[in-house]
């Protein structure tokens, strides 16, 4: 389970575009006819992303907010031949990977807020509209390093500075309900890799570190390293990404696990 974005857009209560939009057709509606060039509005999701990046640059260098934003096909058909942003009669192309994945996404916050955000998809041309295709778009912040090894410096800044992220995804008011971040989330690619870690001191690991697990995720308090008398975590077992997050107790309070997913408990690093 990912669960940086999903928790804090439950936590903060944010408008669904924050953390996922989908751009689907309405079945409601009487049946329509695609058209080969299908534009939404873009306003919403440019200041949302364009906000990320007007932090200051010493509060991007250790996390930042990342975005996913993928394209799904549920006819069994094909992507769309090209993804594009058309502002004020100019169009520039998104790359779309073979995954449906938009690795650039985020330069749709250099767009105006009057541009549109299209897809040019010829196979579905006069075709009903229906589930087809859909588009989703994620966000997550993470550690910029995930290469096997963080120090307490570099964990400690990240925090302070996750907290910076999260205060920009609500109004002025709301921010003081943005929690004390005090954990990282370790997200493995296999979302069923068993966690593997070490508090380090040096180059030699220090034993005792245990994590707690939040909907399938572990969850390591940084505090508990320096307690440990380690000056840093090294992260194993594949590749995977690390998320700024609040306490599990303050997570449980917003967030529900599905039934198949333990919501809070404690473990153990398996061995390397």
């Amino acid at each position: 389970m990912k669960t940086g974005a999903i928790v804090f857009t439950s936590l903060l209560i944010i408008t669904p575009l924050i953390s996922t939009a989908a751009f689907a057709d309405d079945e409601e509606q009487a049946p329509q006819l695609r058209e080969r060039i299908t534009c939404f509005p873009a306003e919403n999701i440019i200041k949302f992303v364009s906000k990320f990046q007007d932090l200051d640059e010493d509060k991007r260098d250790t996390v930042d907010m990342l975005f996913a934003a993928t394209f799904e096909v549920k006819d069994g058909g094909a992507l769309p031949e090209r993804v594009f942003i058309r502002d004020n009669g100019a169009e520039d192309n998104f790359t779309l990977d073979a995954d449906g994945n938009v690795p650039d996404f985020v330069k749709i916050s250099a767009a105006s807020e009057t541009a549109e955000f299209c897809t040019d998809d010829p196979s579905r041309e006069g075709t009903p509209r229906g589930k087809g295709i859909t588009f989703s778009l994620n966000n997550d912040v993470h550690f910029l390093e995930n290469t096997g090894y963080h120090d307490i410096a570099t964990l400690e800044e990240g925090l302070k500075d996750g907290k910076s992220h999260y205060k920009k995804m609500v109004p002025g008011p709301m921010r003081m309900l943005v929690p004390k971040l005090t954990y990282v989330m370790i997200e493995y690619d296999a979302e069923e890799t068993v966690p593997q870690y070490s508090a380090m001191k040096g180059q030699e690991p220090v034993e005792g570190l245990t994590h707690e697990i939040f909907c399938k995720t572990a969850m390591i308090k940084v505090e508990d390293i320096e307690d440990l008398g380690g000056d840093g975590l090294k992260v194993m077992g594949g590749s995977y990404n690390l998320t700024p997050v609040p306490k599990p107790k303050t997570l449980a309070k917003f967030v529900s696990c599905s039934n198949d997913e333990g919501e809070h408990e404690d473990g153990e690093a398996s061995e390397e």
